[in-house]
């Protein structure tokens, strides 16, 4: 078993795996990020504790399927725009791209399994075909199953360093597949209320702002260049992002935008390179007020960011 335990919110999202996703920090109560893995045979078994909420966007592995279960009540959790009930479970499929949206600290566990050990449960998908994210319909008593076996799984491997080579590691993998596989059989909840609009114009709102997104990597984009590049109005695009990412445009860009300050910072050379430098590459002239929002979310200044990057 590994377990570690963050101070720095990047070297945490770094350590999640199975996917590969970008991570946007939110409303930090506890600046106290862990993770710990256990390797079972075949499968990867992960539970993440976040001291803050988070936007995290990305893509998972091609050759296999995740099970992502929220674990605390008092949060609500969205992906790709649909709300996971506690006792829902979010599948992904091979190679799908997914949002995970938080917006207060909370915990969750997820496992991967190989596509071939469902079976004749799932079918093979062409290349062509866009593979998806399902989120199941509640069923406590599965959730229960689900979550006593990772907590079970997770206990023994702490306290058995010889846990995941051992022949228990085989028989709790075998519970954890049969339990996963019921939940991969699962028919799909109802999707969020489309306010009139169908689901898939919403996904192409979204999939045409991600481009744009994309192409400005490191640039400010307005929220007028988003609803232009969607070819929808600025109303439209506030009500397609609050449902998909948890938050309206003008957040997201704003989060987006801090977070480029924050990576650029913490990759500058002190001794070349001034804050003020940073900020107006990255399209800031209001430093005081920058300065703010920054602090909120990170818990220290620009300034003191560059400083430690030079130590």
């Amino acid at each position: 078993m590994q377990s570690q335990l963050f101070r720095d919110f990047d070297a945490f999202a770094e350590s999640v795996r199975d996917v590969e996703s970008k991570m946007m920090l939110r409303n930090p109560k506890r600046r106290i990020w862990s993770i710990s893995h256990v390797d079972l045979p075949s499968i990867h078994v992960q539970l993440g504790r976040l001291g803050s909420g988070n936007i995290a966007q990305g893509e998972l592995r091609s050759d296999g399927y995740l099970i992502y279960m929220p674990l605390t009540d008092a949060c609500e959790y969205s992906v790709n725009g649909t709300v996971l009930d506690k006792n829902s479970f979010a599948i992904l499929e091979p190679g799908c791209e997914f949002c995970v949206s938080t917006k207060v600290e909370h915990d969750w566990c997820a496992a991967t399994f190989p596509t071939h050990m469902f079976g004749d449960l799932v079918e093979p998908t062409s290349g062509s075909e866009q593979k998806t994210v399902r989120v199941s319909r509640a069923n406590r008593q599965l959730a229960n199953q689900f979550r006593t076996a990772v907590g079970q799984i997770m206990t023994i491997a702490a306290n058995c360093s010889q846990f995941e080579s051992a022949p228990a590691s085989k028989s709790a993998a075998a519970e954890l597949l049969k339990v996963a596989s019921v939940v991969v059989g699962q028919r799909q909840a109802g999707g969020p209320k489309q306010q009139g609009r169908p689901r898939l114009q919403r996904q192409e709102i979204i999939r045409r702002s991600k481009e744009l997104l994309e192409q400005r990597d490191g640039q400010r984009v307005r929220i007028e260049q988003l609803a232009a590049a969607a070819e929808v109005s600025e109303r439209t695009l506030r009500t397609a992002f609050s449902e998909y990412f948890g938050v309206g445009p003008v957040r997201y860009l704003q989060l987006r935008q801090l977070h480029q300050v924050h990576r650029a910072l913490r990759a500058a050379d002190p001794a070349a390179v001034s804050v003020s430098d940073v900020l107006v590459a990255h399209g800031e002239w209001e430093f005081s007020r920058f300065a703010s929002r920054y602090r909120r979310l990170f818990g220290e200044l620009p300034s003191q960011t560059l400083r430690t990057n030079g130590r």
